[in-house]
């Protein structure tokens, strides 16, 4: 059904857990390879998160067009969607002063940056729990005859 979103998204969710060890590894050592690391590892999240944007928007039309999702649902998937660009931007702002960190060399910025890491992460697994429950709690993307199938199934004796 929706098959757009969920192989970028799994990206967005990733990296910057890559990202947050290797700023704390540049951190701890100094050794500006980590800081140019954490730096291309938030870039490359930022770009799968254009992706994963898309392809949520393109999936969710279909999702909706089709009637693949409970009733519900459809008010928590235009919050994901709202949600989810509220994440990349502020995926932008992480890797934006990241970047200005390791231009400027100051270590202050680099002090700031993992804190936008960390705050990016909680954001980021805020947001998929959020699209966790669409797909497990609301069906959404998952033909409804096969939900109304197990609701049958768990009513008979």
């Amino acid at each position: 059904m929706n098959v757009l979103h969920p192989p970028f998204v799994h990206f967005v969710v990733a990296l910057p857990f890559a990202a947050l060890f290797s700023q704390i590894t540049y951190l701890a050592t100094k050794d500006t390879t980590y800081s140019k690391a954490t730096t291309r590892i938030l870039a490359f999240a930022l770009l799968t998160s254009i992706f994963a944007i898309y392809g949520g928007i393109t999936d969710a039309q279909k999702i909706l067009n089709d009637g693949n999702i409970l009733d519900y649902g459809r008010a928590i998937l235009k919050s994901h969607k709202t949600f989810g660009i509220i994440t990349a931007i502020i995926l932008a702002i992480t890797t934006i002063t990241k970047w200005y960190a390791l231009d400027k060399k100051s270590f202050m910025l680099e002090k700031l940056s993992l804190s936008f890491i960390i705050a990016t992460i909680l954001v980021t697994l805020y947001q998929g729990n959020m699209g966790g429950k669409l797909v497990y709690k609301y069906s959404a993307g998952i033909d409804n005859k096969i939900i109304k199938l197990r609701a049958n199934k768990i009513k008979q004796p």
